[in-house]
């Protein structure tokens, strides 16, 4: 609260950061059941100011700290970072946890540098916890952290709880994270430290462009904020506080629609059209979660498969991850999709059908254009492509092939198909599954994306070889995708 008794989404004043940390501590119970607090320190401004600011609170409340630092084996400096964040511990006397792993060696699946840093840090933090007794561990992440990921997920089309940012305290099956930073900017920590000649470690990284946050950080915000709205950040603050309240009730509604289930937790699908439709997204994507599948709860999964229960009959409706979304008489479940491997490569004809692993290929002769597209591994999907550019040519369909690349309508260049199946977070175990079309080494059609524009259909009345991709028939089922 500031001192009008309002609360402060965003203390951008170093004089007042101290009554900032204790007013959001405060608000969000942030320290409330906590006996033993680990305090994630990399060395950097905003965790070595956490650490400064949190070892008086602590102390005065009663809870055992321990510094927590996870060696990353990314940057040369990274021993010095440790041996600094050590020597922090040691001069207040607190207990001290270091690990050193080599995060460039646990890159594999498409995954970048920063999400295998990011889950080599929550496995250590679960490690520390598990090791030291600790109740929580608290993160440096601050209020202009916040105001990038509202910017981020908001270009992602993210909706409420993508759009909620960063949280005050959030948990998994092993550990509980705290952020007591989240109300206070980047630029008044620092100066705080610099008032009190307290050094920290500055990471040459953060000033990579490259990183689309730190695009946001050092590109974006700051022209915003120059050309339009000077209060930027903190008014992305409260919008961000103001949707966690709003995704908080919404998430408690729907765990409180039992209705929408039977005994056997399938979906009761009249039930859950009946729910305002922002409920039934929530009341989907919870579903799917307590399913185990939580590749296939992605925004846009859930929009796709909430779209499939407004239609008639029974059907069934591929989710991310390999997994069937069954309906039978209105009733709505689960089901692992047959994996059995696809051949490496079939030809098609232009007149032709096909069994491609767990899918049913068709292709025809025709005029115009068609287009079916709700994402990468999500069927049913189709396209047409020139005939004039596929004559003389072998269309086949093939599982993918290193250095695979695709030149997609409306892009310059081409795209690396790996890249398109990352984006698409595509499971590694599900990218063999994936049919790739090409005409001779050209890949043309990769379903769910787009054609490549080298045979592209040129006008609506061009000849055409229209190729349509749907889930096999389930025969036991009596259903057809």
């Amino acid at each position: 609260m500031d001192v009008s008794g309002k609360p402060c989404f965003y203390c951008n004043d170093p004089a007042h950061v101290s009554e900032a940390l204790l007013s959001h501590l405060r608000l969000h119970r942030l320290t409330h059941g906590v006996l033993r607090l680990g305090l994630a320190v990399s060395g950097g401004a905003d965790s070595v100011a956490l650490f400064h600011l949190m070892i008086p609170v602590c102390r005065e409340a009663g809870i055992a700290v321990t510094v927590v630092h996870l060696n990353h084996g990314i940057r040369t400096e990274a021993d010095d970072d440790a041996r600094f964040v050590r020597e922090l511990a040691e001069r207040e006397g607190v207990a001290f946890l270091c690990e050193k792993v080599s995060v460039p060696d646990l890159i594999k699946g498409g995954r970048s540098l920063e999400m295998a840093a990011r889950e080599a840090r929550m496995a250590f933090f679960a490690r520390c916890c598990a090791s030291a007794g600790l109740d929580a561990i608290a993160t440096g992440h601050q209020a202009d952290d916040v105001a990038e990921s509202v910017l981020l997920r908001l270009a992602r089309g993210a909706g409420a709880t993508g759009l909620s940012g960063l949280r005050p305290r959030s948990h998994t099956r092993t550990l509980t994270l705290i952020r007591p930073l989240l109300a206070i900017s980047g630029a008044a920590l620092r100066t705080w430290l610099l008032q009190r000649n307290l050094t920290w470690r500055e990471d040459a990284s953060n000033r990579d462009s490259a990183i689309p946050r730190n695009r946001i950080r050092n590109d974006v915000l700051p022209l915003l904020e120059s050309v339009w709205m000077p209060e930027l950040r903190a008014c992305l603050c409260q919008s961000a506080e103001v949707l966690r309240e709003d995704d908080r009730l919404l998430e408690t509604l729907a765990t409180q629609s039992t209705a929408c289930f039977d005994a056997d937790d399938s979906v009761i699908v009249s039930a859950l059209l009946r729910q305002p439709e922002a409920l039934q997204r929530r009341i989907l994507r919870q579903w799917i979660f307590r399913q185990g599948e939580p590749e296939a709860a992605g925004l846009a999964a859930v929009f796709a498969l909430l779209n499939r229960c407004r239609t008639s009959g029974d059907w069934k409706h591929q989710l991310p991850g390999g997994t069937l979304a069954v309906c039978t008489n209105h009733t709505l479940r689960l089901q692992t999709a047959d994996t059995s491997p696809p051949p490496a490569a079939a030809l098609l004809g232009s007149d032709a059908a096909l069994q491609w692993g767990a899918l049913e290929i068709c292709a025809r002769r025709g005029h115009g254009i068609i287009s079916t597209a709700a994402g990468i591994g999500v069927y049913p999907a189709a396209c047409a492509l020139s005939a004039e550019k596929l004559k003389g040519g072998d269309l086949c369909v093939r599982t993918r092939k290193p250095g695979d690349r695709i030149a997609p309508t409306g892009f310059d260049g081409t795209k690396k198909i790996h890249d398109l199946f990352v984006d698409a977070k595509i499971p590694e175990r599900q990218r063999d599954m994936i049919p790739v079309f090409v005409c001779g080494e050209a890949v043309v059609w990769i379903p769910g994306y787009r054609v490549s524009r080298h045979f592209a259909v040129p006008s609506p009345d061009a000849p055409s070889v229209q190729i349509a991709v749907r889930l096999k028939q389930i025969s036991s089922l009596g259903i057809s995708g």
